[in-house]
């Protein structure tokens, strides 16, 4: 556990931030082109929105699985005290 902070990474991007491109290594194991663009991705309930087509503001989501969320789409970001 003590070298567990050398582990996180050091960097926080935002969702759909542009991180690399895949090695020309990596594309051979994977079966996809060198050079495909790699973005940042994001927590799944708020991904699985756009799956459900929920991208226009004041739309609403209904995510259920192990916990279950009601997300609105807003115009600005707001959460609630002491939550990221």
């Amino acid at each position: 556990m003590r070298d567990l902070a050398d582990k996180w990474p050091h960097d926080v991007l935002p969702m759909g931030a542009l991180v690399g491109e895949v090695t020309k290594e990596a594309a051979a194991h994977l079966g996809v082109k060198p050079g495909l663009r790699v973005v940042q991705g994001g927590p799944d309930a708020f991904v699985g929105l756009v799956g459900l087509g929920c991208i226009k503001q004041g739309e609403l989501g209904l995510i259920t699985g192990s916990s279950h969320l009601h997300i609105i789409v807003s115009k600005e970001p707001k959460t609630a005290p002491g939550i990221w």
